[in-house]
C-alpha cells in the first residue's frame, strides 16, 4: 500500500508539471512527490531497490538502441575530443578537491575521493579501504552532486540549442513495431544477463551498462533500429525519480552547514568549468553545445541521459562519452588514486614509527 501511495502521488505530481511544461516533469515530480509524503506523514515510504533497478534497465535499453551504425561512425571520428574531454574533467576535478579540502577542513584522501565524478561506487569502496578517508562525507558529497546535477543541468540544458537526433527520432519506429514478442523476450532476457555479469565484475552501473551492450550489438549487427516506447520511459524516470527523492530527505539530516556549502561550491564549481571547457571544445568541433555540455556533466550517467532524452539530444554521443570516462576512471584514475593514498598512508605511518621511537 505504501508503493502504491508512493507511486500515485509521484504519477500526479508528474501530470500536474508536464501540464504546466516543466523541465523533466516526470523526474522533478515523483522527486518533490516523495519529500513531501516523507516530510509532512507519519509513514517513513521506502522505495524497492529492483525498481530502481528496472528504470535502470529501461534506461540503459534506450541508451543502447540508440547507438546506430551511423552514430558509431561519428564516435569513432571524435575519439581524440572524448579521450580529451574525459581527461580535461578529471584534472578539473582533481582542481576543485585541494579547495573543498581547504574550506572543509577534510583529509587529502577524503577531498580526492569526493570530487572524482562518473564513480561513485568505487570512490566509496576505496574510501572504506582507506582509514584516513571521512566515508561519510565521501558519501555525501558523491551522492549530493547527483541531486545538485539534477537540479540544475537541466535548466542550464534547456536553454542551449539542441542536436540534430531529434530529426532521427522521429524517423525510427518504436520497439514493439520492429520486433515480434519472441524477440522482445530473448532480447530483455540478455539485457538482464549482461547486467548480472557487468555486476560481477563490479563495473559502475551495471543495470545500465548490460542493456546498452546487448542493444548495441544487436543494432550493430542486425541494423534493425528502433526506440524504446515513450511509456517506458517516464516510467524509468519516475521510478527514478521516487528513489532520489526519498534519498534527498535521507540526506537532509546528515549534512551540517559547512558540508553542505563545500559540497555546494564545488558541484557548482565542477559545473561552471565543465561549462568553460564546452566551450573551448565547441570551437573545434561540429556538435549541439547541449550535447557537448551533457557529455561533459559530472554526474551519473543514467540522470544525465534522462536530460538528454528529454532535451532532445543526442543520446549515444552522450552515453558514449560518459562510459569511455568511466572506463578512464576505473582503468587509469582509479589504480593511482589508489597507489598514491597507498604511498601517503604508508609514508604517514613511518613518519609516527619514527616519531615513536
Amino acid at each position: 500500500m505504501h508503493y502504491f501511495i508512493l507511486f500515485l502521488t509521484s504519477l500526479l505530481a508528474g501530470w500536474i508539471l508536464f501540464s504546466v511544461h516543466m523541465i523533466l516533469p516526470w523526474l522533478f515530480g515523483p522527486i518533490i512527490a516523495s519529500i513531501l509524503l516523507r516530510k509532512y506523514t507519519r509513514i517513513e515510504y521506502k522505495w524497492p531497490k529492483w525498481l530502481s533497478e528496472v528504470g535502470l534497465y529501461i534506461l540503459g535499453a534506450q541508451i543502447g538502441a540508440s547507438f546506430t551504425k551511423e552514430i558509431v561512425v561519428d564516435i569513432q571520428d571524435e575519439i581524440f575530443y572524448i579521450f580529451l574531454m574525459s581527461l580535461l574533467v578529471i584534472i578539473l576535478a582533481i582542481l576543485i578537491a585541494q579547495l573543498f579540502k581547504r574550506y572543509t577542513h577534510c583529509t587529502t584522501e577524503t577531498a580526492l575521493l569526493a570530487a572524482i565524478p562518473g564513480a561513485l561506487n568505487q570512490m566509496i569502496v576505496m574510501a572504506e579501504e582507506n582509514k584516513n578517508a571521512n566515508l561519510l562525507v565521501v558519501t555525501l558529497a558523491q551522492t549530493s552532486r547527483i541531486l545538485i546535477v539534477v537540479m540544475i543541468v537541466p535548466f542550464i540544458s534547456s536553454f542551449l540549442p539542441t542536436g540534430h537526433s531529434s530529426n532521427t527520432a522521429v524517423e525510427t519506429a518504436s520497439m514493439f513495431e520492429v520486433l515480434n514478442v519472441e524477440t522482445v523476450f530473448i532480447l530483455v532476457i540478455a539485457m538482464i544477463i549482461a547486467g548480472y555479469f557487468f555486476k560481477m565484475i563490479h563495473f559502475p552501473v551495471p543495470d545500465m551498462m548490460g542493456p546498452i551492450a546487448v542493444l548495441m550489438i544487436w543494432n550493430l549487427y542486425t541494423g534493425l533500429d528502433f526506440l524504446i516506447p515513450s511509456q517506458l520511459i517516464v516510467l524509468a524516470q519516475m521510478f527514478f525519480g521516487i528513489r532520489i527523492g526519498l534519498q534527498i530527505y535521507d540526506l537532509s539530516s546528515q549534512i551540517n552547514r559547512n558540508l553542505f556549502i563545500g559540497v555546494l561550491i564545488q558541484n557548482l564549481l565542477l559545473i561552471a568549468g565543465t561549462f568553460i571547457i564546452v566551450v573551448m571544445l565547441n570551437l573545434f568541433m561540429d556538435e549541439s553545445f547541449n550535447d557537448l555540455f551533457l557529455s561533459a556533466a559530472p554526474g551519473g550517467m543514467a540522470q544525465i541521459i534522462i536530460v538528454g532524452i528529454e532535451t532532445h539530444a543526442n543520446v549515444a554521443m552522450i552515453s558514449s562519452y560518459h562510459i569511455f570516462r568511466i572506463f578512464i576512471i576505473l582503468l587509469i584514475v582509479t589504480p593511482l588514486i589508489s597507489m598514491y593514498l597507498k604511498a601517503r598512508d604508508s609514508r604517514s605511518t613511518r613518519i609516527k614509527i619514527d616519531n615513536i621511537s
